[in-house]
Order: structure tokens, then sequence, then C-alpha cells
């Protein structure tokens, strides 16, 4: 797992590819393609279409590094681009209210920092149960709560990324958290599979689903 970047790793990495370096650019494309890959499918359902968006992107920033502007967010960075280059494109191929747009399956993997405390003690039912109940969010509950618990941006960040208001990010993980806080209450009641977990990952649920 590659590890993550500081703010102030990301603004030197993202200094040293806008002044040329290759190098820079080769890390840039290591560290965030197959994530902005996986972040561009659960858009769009069309796999060409995010590999071309995907490399047009890299092209760009390329051939315009002198001319981006600064970012101690990388991820947030691209992603934002990213996302603006797959629905301007799919808009202009007509298809912008067809079933490409889903985010059906965006990858709730329970936690983004404790992986190995997870993968440990967490058992492959409980885990399921969590995913499938995050899954049945709407589409735009579950890429905010993918952008910014997943993806460790900021609500700002996330507001951004989707090009709509904080308030809006405020009120749509407000309503998502609600949502997963009644199932938790609900496993709690009917001693179910979430009742055992180890107290670790318990509090660390409490800290996440109920905030």
């Amino acid at each position: 797992m590659t590890p993550q970047l500081t703010p102030a790793e990301h603004i030197r990495l993202w200094n040293d590819f806008r002044d040329g370096s290759q190098d820079a650019f080769s890390q840039l494309y290591e560290r965030f393609s197959a994530d902005l890959y996986r972040y561009g499918y659960n858009l769009i359902r069309n796999r060409q279409l995010v590999e071309d968006c995907l490399h047009e992107l890299f092209l760009h920033i390329h051939e315009n590094r002198s001319k981006l502007g600064a970012t101690d967010n990388i991820r947030f960075y691209l992603f934002r681009a990213l996302r603006r280059r797959l629905l301007d494109t799919v808009g202009r191929l007509n298809k912008l209210d067809s079933d490409d747009y889903l985010f059906d399956n965006a990858e709730f993997l329970i936690q983004p920092y404790e992986q190995s405390l997870v993968e440990e003690q967490l058992v492959e039912q409980q885990k399921l149960l969590v995913i499938a109940q995050l899954n049945k969010l709407p589409k735009r509950q579950k890429e905010i709560l993918y952008l910014v618990y997943m993806k460790g941006l900021s609500y700002q960040q996330a507001a951004e990324v989707m090009d709509i208001t904080m308030k809006s990010v405020y009120n749509t993980v407000n309503v998502a958290l609600t949502t997963l806080r009644a199932y938790v209450r609900t496993s709690f009641e009917q001693g179910g599979a979430l009742w055992s977990l180890p107290g670790a990952i318990l509090i660390y649920f409490i800290k996440i689903l109920l905030g």
C-alpha cells in the first residue's frame, strides 16, 4: 500500500512537476492513475470513455504544466479535473441522462486509514453487511462519502469536485450518516453481526458512521 503523502509532499511533488521534472510526472501517474480510473469508472460506466479521458487529462496537464495552479492536495486537483472532463464528454455525446452515470459500486471498504486493523479483526460477513448498506444509498450520497471518507477530501474540496455548494455537501452527508446510524442501531438491537465486533473496531465504526 503506497504511503499517503503529506500536504508538504503534495506541494513539493506538484511543484517539481510544474517545473518540468519528468520523474515527478511519472510519480503522479503511478500514484494517482489507478485511483482516478476507479473514481471515473464509478461515475461513468464506460471503460473506454474513462480511459480516454484519463489519458487526455494527463496529456493536458503535461503539456500545460507551467500554467497550472498550485495545490497541496493533488488527488483533489485531479479528481475535480477528471470529473469535469468526463461529464463534459458525456454531455457532448448526449448521454448525460443515461445509465452511464451510476456510481453504483463505489469502493466502500469500511475505512480509509486503518487497513491492517480492519483486515485483522473484521470478519467477511460483517464487512459485507456494511458495504451492502452503503451501496443502497443514492448515488450522490455515495459519491460524497467516497470523496470525503475514502479519499480524504475536505467538505470544501468535495463541493468543488462535484460543483455543488458546501451546504449541499453538509446536508447530503448528514442524511447519509443518519441512514447508516439507523442501520447500526438496528443491528445492535437485533444483536446481529455488528454487536460482536471487537471493541477497537466498534469504536471505529461509531466514529466513522455516527460522527
